[in-house]
């Protein structure tokens, strides 16, 4: 068999179970009683998280062929203008609006090669948010699969549930008390939304806010604006320092 027939076999059959994924995706989550709003939120945000998922895919791949794949760089999306560089100042909280969090976590890595702490709390993997934009820090990955913790990959990472905010809470607090200048970033403000009441997202800022002025730290949060309510957006950017 001519080796386009195979390639056209394989994108095919991957176009197939995209769909198929897709659509199971929206059905499970249409038999949960969310409403319609609701629904749209999750779907922008899983639909933000598409770049996140393919990196995840092809390093699955990566490590099930004991090689790299010359097709990483096919799913690397176009550079976006650079915004210019910002000042950031110590007990200041930082609400970044962008589709990607390419800026965010620029300006987190760049906190920690300055001698900064940094504490990055995310949705996506944290070995793949680490590989792509070149930082060490501590980890939570905002996850509810159970099984998260027995699995390799996980080692040397703590699995928090997007319910369990006061734990998330206590984890942040912790860290910012270990010294000044500690980095936090929570990638995922947008999960935590939609897996809680948004009066207790909201709180739950709040009192990170009030940590990071204490303990003169510095907040990160990236944001898909579409994905949240006008509403709610609006008082989630009263109660950051800056909104970029």
């Amino acid at each position: 068999m001519p080796p386009e027939d195979d390639s056209a076999k394989g994108y095919i059959k991957g176009f197939q179970e995209g769909l198929q994924e897709a659509w199971d995706e929206i059905i499970k989550l249409s038999t949960k009683g969310y409403t319609s709003r609701e629904l749209q939120i999750m779907a922008k945000t899983k639909k933000a998280m598409l770049f996140q998922r393919v990196q995840q895919k092809v390093a699955e791949l990566e490590r099930a062929l004991g090689r790299k794949l010359s097709l990483a760089d096919a799913v690397v999306p176009a550079a976006a203008p650079q915004a210019p560089p910002v000042q950031l100042l110590p007990g200041w909280s930082y609400a970044i609006k962008e589709d990607r969090p390419e800026r965010s976590f620029a300006m987190f890595a760049s906190l920690i090669s300055k001698g900064g702490k940094g504490l990055c709390i995310s949705r996506t993997h944290p070995d793949v948010l680490k590989q792509k934009y070149k930082f060490e820090a501590e980890s939570l990955w905002l996850t509810k699969t159970e099984t998260a913790q027995s699995l390799p990959e996980t080692k040397g990472i703590e699995y928090v549930s997007p319910n369990n905010l006061a734990h998330l809470a206590s984890a942040i607090r912790d860290f910012l008390s270990k010294g000044e200048n500690g980095a936090v970033i929570i990638e995922g403000i947008e999960y935590l939304t939609t897996q809680n009441d948004f009066k207790s997202v909201l709180k739950f800022i709040q009192l990170i806010n009030e940590q990071v002025v204490l303990d003169k730290g510095f907040l990160i949060v990236p944001v898909v604006e579409g994905t949240m309510d006008p509403k709610d957006f609006s008082l989630v950017e009263r109660e950051m320092s800056q909104v970029l």
